[in-house]
């Protein structure tokens, strides 16, 4: 028998714990560390937190606005599909307009990559 942690939490925990270990998160306040290591745990790089940059008031201007209800947009349907909907504060619509008919029609247009045809589509909806 192979010898791994088979307990989805405990792996979620275990994970964590090794990002904390091994990322140096030595120049965040404690709230962006917390964001640097949720991104570190999205991507699997843990050298990825020295390229993170965070703008003052960044954490708190973000958590503010999810728990007024802000959508949340994506580019990439993974992304999308890896936002955990259970832990957003006020039921926030994830917005991945990739797939919208417009959106080939759009990138020829503009000479540029579905994905980024796909943020057009955002238009209005992504105030402030």
């Amino acid at each position: 028998p192979h010898d791994y942690i088979h307990d989805g939490t405990a792996i979620y925990e275990r994970s964590f714990a090794i990002i904390r270990a091994e990322a140096d998160l030595s120049r965040f306040s404690n709230a962006e560390a917390d964001v640097a290591i949720r991104m570190i745990h999205a991507c699997g790089q843990v050298e990825a937190a020295k390229h993170f940059v965070f703008s003052s008031h960044f954490v708190a201007a973000a958590r503010a606005a999810l728990a007024a209800g802000a959508p949340i947009f994506c580019d990439a349907q993974m992304v999308s599909h890896g936002v955990t909907r259970a832990r957003l504060p006020a039921g926030n619509e994830v917005i991945c307009t990739l797939g919208d008919p417009q959106t080939s029609d759009i990138a020829k247009r503009i000479g540029n990559t579905r994905s980024a045809a796909a943020i057009d589509l955002w238009g209005e909806r992504m105030a402030g």
